[in-house]
């Protein structure tokens, strides 16, 4: 565009220029030119136009410009300095029609003389678009673009092109994907990346954002406000009204406490009047403060609420643990400065309802263990007891801070199962009616129920809540479960002990002398397998490792049948005394025997090269043998020694006894296979190269949580000769490898006879005389004759998942007003740790040892979990899949796995139990009627997720290494099943 001299152009940024540029410039110019003359000017004289712009040219020397219906033939060239214009000016000839100058000089260097050679008589400056469709390589500016209205616009992309990739095409700059840009940026996210209300509320934890904003030119905020709430209304609405007042910051605290506000004053529970007076009134202090006279409608408001409530979740979900605790802690201080601290108390979504839900368990707890009842005493809680145990459990389960696999939840969750557990027992026997009477019994319920207690036990010893009645009321259980063990290893004892000074050789119960032959010997029929004892490993300890190394899904769990006709775990046990010397030697050579490395290392060779063994090759290794250098993780030896599948190789870890006598960083009691030496690297190998895995123990352990005393000195820590006093037994027989065949042992945990360490073995209580067994084949081999698949379910007692009958809380159907974003209280859901306690016709069923078995469900109960059957009408997945909105997303994404198989892996991971229920990919795939196999279980689930995650919010997430699955079912209902999805 052509200024008239003395004008003061508007100020635009030099850039380079390209052939639509100049054209355009040129054709403008000489219009321009043609307008003077047609007013009766005389023609200039004038060939030359002078344009303001970087002087490099990339393009051809020449130019051919259609003006009217002459084809012009017009020469570019760069000038930076005034004689270097003279010079273009003085090689302008009769070969060309006009020539343009490039140059970054104002019109005050040239001079009026030299001014007038040129077309105008000034410098031509293009304007922002112009240059804009240089920077961009777009063909042509939309019309639109050069109003007035839209000036901002233009120096705004420059602004971001110079900072950003901006990818436009080749086409035309349209004025909506312009703005698009510009909104995307300013709001804190790509180029033309896509702004929903989730995006806003995002951008206003960033301060400097926030405060970018502001400082913006009146018109540009104006429009990129007014394009916000065209696009997404309420939310914008009343964002920019919070931003007008000077509390954009705080606007995703102040939704959230404007949804507690109005959720309070809603309540129309028993009891609740004095919170909805106290809600009212606090609410109309909250418009006042934070919108004064511009008060938005109540419908905005709460469609803004539920916004920051999802932004909240979001945060939550995607593990942004800082964020998320700064935004509760700043809602709950504006409640407190509006009068209303005890709304949040009754939150669903607030730290201050969490640990109220926390000591509200707390004091169910004490209630069912009798506390402050004399008469009680220390008697076993009852069933009904647990009524209000359960509730409060599932409660506090629906909080939206409630992490079920976080400390607090842990402990929550298994204080719970210890309390059905003991409510299970009876004045008789604590074990109850199905308590054992021989040892192959008594060995079975230790590694299917009371192996399961101890693991329970250690971690609400660990406990720390920060709710003092909920602490107390922990310590007052643990305590009660450690005298109820105490019960049971007396007649565990009682019973083992006789069986032990007058069993025969040839009995069958599983030990460590014949471990090899009951349980190793079998699992060789193909590929040898890898025998891996960890040394001091209780049956606590197995069953977290076990659980991990299921979810990996490289190796698949296995059990001989049991008499029911279903797998299960078994054990053995060790010999007396339970030390490492004594039990270790004898597992590894078949044999009662005692010794060191070399003893196991001659005698593991020799037992597999014998004929009741097959004759095999084997080789054993100790802990220090698989040290290993930088990059790898077993030695070369090693490795090769499982890669020849012919031979039996024997691992020994130490790692869980070392903990003994050294402790744990972190005092953590829980298990990984990371944490047991080169457990993981192992097993890894085997699944690799087909190999089937033992991963057992030559003994079990017991903690000192200071609570053991030293008795009198002993021989060890756990054993010594003389005779039995309280908690101990004389042990006598041929399994008696020290002391002349009898020595005294106690079965009580806190009895030791030498100095203080963090855990003991050598004695006799069930956690030290049984040794767990696990056995695993990689997923797509088959198990031995007589052995089959182990899942989860067949492993945990029923106590462990579901509560005791009768004593469940009633079932409120997700997404109602039970919903607990929606209200302070809700009425209790399913358990988060159980399924619905199912009747004689469909459900789980007790064994006498605790373990589910399997009888057939009812055919109305039972889920599609395969690909051909249809989804149930009123499930879950088939409510969520015949809506529209589903439809939409399904046809989005390309390649996506059919409605049906989303509804199986909806249903599935739903009757996994709990508002983020969880299952291995496997598991999750296997209901659709997908392929097992980790990889392809990973993608199609991910394919799940791309459906199932409108606007990324995450729905479906896979957790673990990608090993797990879990569904987020409060977003899952608001996404596609609230009113207005």
């Amino acid at each position: 565009m052509t200024a008239t001299r003395g004008t003061a152009p508007a100020p635009t940024a030099l850039g380079r220029v390209n052939e639509e540029a100049v054209t355009s410039a040129l054709q403008r110019a000489l219009e321009a030119e043609q307008r003077r003359v047609d007013k009766g000017h005389r023609p200039s004289a004038a060939r030359a136009l002078a344009l303001s712009a970087d002087p490099h040219w990339e393009g051809p020397d020449t130019l051919s410009v259609r003006h009217g219906d002459a084809d012009l033939t017009v020469r570019v060239a760069g000038a930076d300095s005034v004689l270097a214009i003279v010079r273009e000016l003085s090689l302008l000839g009769e070969d060309v029609d006009h020539l343009v100058v490039l140059t970054p000089l104002d019109p005050a260097d040239f001079g009026e003389a030299l001014l007038g050679r040129f077309l105008g008589e000034d410098v031509t400056r293009l304007n922002d678009w112009e240059l804009l469709a240089t920077d961009l390589k777009v063909t042509g500016i939309d019309p639109r673009l050069y109003s007035g209205r839209w000036s901002w616009l233009a120096h705004t992309l420059r602004g971001i092109r110079a900072t950003r990739q901006l990818r436009l095409g080749t086409g035309v700059l349209k004025l909506e994907q312009a703005l698009s840009i510009a909104v995307s940026v300013r709001f804190g996210r790509e180029p033309g990346e896509q702004v929903d209300s989730a995006a806003l509320l995002e951008w206003t934890r960033d301060p400097h954002a926030v405060a970018a904003f502001t400082r913006l030119g009146e018109d540009e905020r104006d429009e990129l406000r007014a394009a916000a709430v065209e696009a997404l209304g309420a939310v914008p609405r009343v964002l920019f009204t919070l931003l007008d007042r000077g509390h954009a910051l705080d606007a995703i605290p102040i939704g959230l406490t404007l949804g507690e506000l109005a959720r309070a004053a809603r309540d129309e529970q028993p009891g609740a009047e004095q919170r909805r007076g106290v809600a009212h009134n606090a609410l109309i202090r909250a418009q006042e403060r934070y919108f004064g006279l511009s008060r938005p409608s109540s419908r905005d408001l709460d469609e803004f609420g539920k916004s920051c409530v999802a932004a909240l979740l979001r945060l939550l979900d995607l593990s942004d643990p800082v964020h998320a605790d700064e935004t509760i802690r700043r809602a709950e201080e504006l409640l407190l400065q509006l009068d209303a601290g005890s709304i949040a108390e009754t939150s669903g979504l607030l730290d201050a309802g969490l640990h109220s839900r926390m000591a509200d368990l707390g004091r169910a707890i004490g209630v069912a263990l009798g506390e402050g009842n004399a008469s009680v005493g220390e008697s076993l809680p009852l069933p009904q007891d647990l009524r209000e145990v359960e509730e409060a459990l599932t409660r506090l389960s629906e909080h939206r801070r409630h992490a079920p696999d976080s400390r607090s939840g842990l402990v929550a969750v298994n204080a719970v199962r210890l309390l059905r557990r003991l409510a299970t027992g009876t004045a008789a026997h604590p074990l109850g009616a199905s308590a054992p009477t021989t040892t192959r019994a008594w060995v079975r319920a230790h590694v299917r129920d009371t192996g399961w207690v101890d693991r329970a036990a250690s971690l609400i010893w660990h406990h720390h809540t920060e709710v003092p009645v909920l602490d107390q009321a922990l310590a007052t259980l643990y305590h009660r479960v450690r005298a109820w063990r105490a019960l049971v290893d007396a007649e565990f004892a009682t019973v083992v002990n006789r069986w032990n000074g007058g069993h025969s050789p040839t009995d069958e119960q599983p030990r460590a002398e014949n471990l090899l032959a009951h349980f190793a010997r079998p699992l060789a029929v193909g590929n040898a397998p890898l025998v891996i004892v960890l040394d001091g490993m209780s049956a606590e300890v197995a069953v977290q490792l076990a659980e991990h190394v299921n979810a990996r899904g490289r190796l698949v769990e296995i059990g001989r049948q049991d008499t029911d006709g279903d797998p299960a775990r078994e054990g053995a046990l060790a010999t007396v005394p339970s030390t490492t010397n004594c039990s270790r030697a004898s597992l590894l050579t078949g044999t009662l025997t005692t010794g060191k490395q070399d003893t196991e290392r001659k005698g593991f060779r020799d037992l597999w090269a014998s004929p009741g063994f097959g004759r095999r090759d084997a080789v054993l290794y100790h802990q220090r043998d698989l040290e290993a250098g930088a990059g790898q993780h077993l030695p070369v030896r090693v490795q090769a020694h499982l890669e020849d599948t012919g031979t039996v190789v024997g691992v020994v870890l130490n790692t869980i006894d070392d903990a003994l006598a050294k402790g744990r960083e972190g005092n953590d009691p829980t298990w990984r296979p990371e944490q047991v030496g080169a457990l993981t690297s192992l097993l890894d190998a085997a699944a690799r190269v087909g190999r089937p895995v033992l991963l057992t123990s030559d003994h079990g352990h017991v903690w000192d949580r200071q609570e053991a005393r030293k008795t009198q000195a002993g021989e060890s820590a756990r054993y010594r000769t003389g005779q039995p006093g309280d908690g101990e037994v004389l042990a006598t027989g041929d399994r008696v490898l020290v002391g002349d065949g009898r020595l005294v042992v106690p079965y009580r945990e806190d009895i030791r006879y030498t100095d203080r360490k963090e855990g003991y073995h050598g004695g006799f209580s069930a956690a030290e005389m049984v040794i767990p067994v696990l056995a695993f084949v990689p997923v797509l081999d088959r198990a031995p004759k007589g052995w089959s698949r182990l899942s989860p379910a067949e492993s945990e007692p029923t106590w462990w998942s579901q509560p005791l009958e009768g004593t469940a809380a009633p079932v409120a159907e997700a997404g109602t007003a039970s919903s607990p974003v929606q209200s302070g209280r809700p009425a209790p859901a399913a358990s988060a740790v159980s399924g619905p306690v199912r009747d004689a016709a469909g459900g789980r069923h007790k064994s006498t040892d605790g373990r589910r078995s399997r009888p057939k469900p009812a055919p109305d109960q039972t889920p599609a979990l395969f690909g051909d059957e249809d989804l149930a009408p009123d499930s879950l997945g088939a409510r969520v899949t015949a809506t529209a909105l589903f439809e939409a997303s399904l046809a989005r994404v390309a390649k996506a796995p059919s409605a049906r198989e989303i509804g199986a892996v909806i249903d599935a991971l739903v009757a996994a139990g709990g508002t983020h229920p969880r299952l291995p990919v496997g598991a999750a795939a296997r209901a659709a009627g997908k392929s097992e196999a980790p990889h392809r279980a990973v993608r199609f689930l991910k394919m799940v997720g791309k459906v199932l995650n409108l606007e990324s919010y995450p729905v479906l997430t896979l957790t673990d290494g990608d090993r797990g699955a879990e569904l987020n079912t409060s977003l899952l209902h608001q996404q596609f099943l609230s009113e207005g999805s």
